[in-house]
C-alpha cells in the first residue's frame, strides 16, 4: 500500500476543495485525489476573449510545503506565442512538463504554505489572460503582467 496524506494534509485539502468549490463550482475535476505525489485538480476557465483553457496544478506530495506544478493541459499541446516560437522564461512559463506549458506562478523562494490552490488558479486565469492579449497584440505577455 502507498503512502497516503496526513490527517493535517487531509484538513488542508478539504479547506482547498471548499475555496475551488466557491469559486469555480461545476469546473473543478479532482485526479487521483487520495494519492500523495500523484494528486491533480484540474478547472476549466473561460477567458475575457472567450478561449477555453484547462489549469491543472499537480499536487507535491509534502503539501502545502513545496511549490505545486501550473500546467495549461487543454490544449493538449503545448501554447506558441503568436510568432510560432516557444514560450520561455520571459514569458512567465517554465517551458513544458509532461507535454504541457508550464506556467511561473511563484517562484520557489516565495511560495509558503499559506498560499493556497485557488491563489495557484487566480494567478493562471491572469496569465491565460496575458497569453491571449499577446496573441492579439503580438506584444510581449509580460507586458500584460505585473510581477506574479
Amino acid at each position: 500500500m502507498g503512502q497516503s496524506w496526513t490527517s493535517n494534509q487531509q484538513n488542508r485539502l478539504g479547506l482547498e476543495k471548499s475555496l475551488l468549490e466557491k469559486y469555480f463550482s461545476g469546473r473543478i475535476r479532482w485526479i487521483n485525489e487520495t494519492l500523495p505525489g500523484e494528486a491533480k485538480v484540474e478547472v476549466s476557465m473561460t477567458t475575457n476573449a472567450n478561449k477555453s483553457y484547462t489549469l491543472c496544478v499537480q499536487i507535491p506530495a509534502d503539501f502545502p510545503n513545496s511549490l505545486p506544478i501550473l500546467l495549461v493541459t487543454k490544449p493538449s499541446r503545448p501554447l506558441r506565442k503568436k510568432d510560432g516560437g516557444s514560450l520561455g522564461f520571459e514569458d512567465h512559463s517554465w517551458g513544458t512538463h509532461d507535454g504541457f506549458t508550464q506556467i511561473c506562478h511563484y517562484k520557489p523562494c516565495l511560495w509558503s504554505a499559506e498560499n493556497t490552490l485557488y491563489e495557484i488558479f487566480m494567478k493562471g486565469l491572469i496569465w491565460l489572460e496575458a497569453y491571449d492579449a499577446h496573441l492579439s497584440t503580438g506584444k510581449p505577455i509580460r507586458n500584460f503582467l505585473r510581477k506574479m
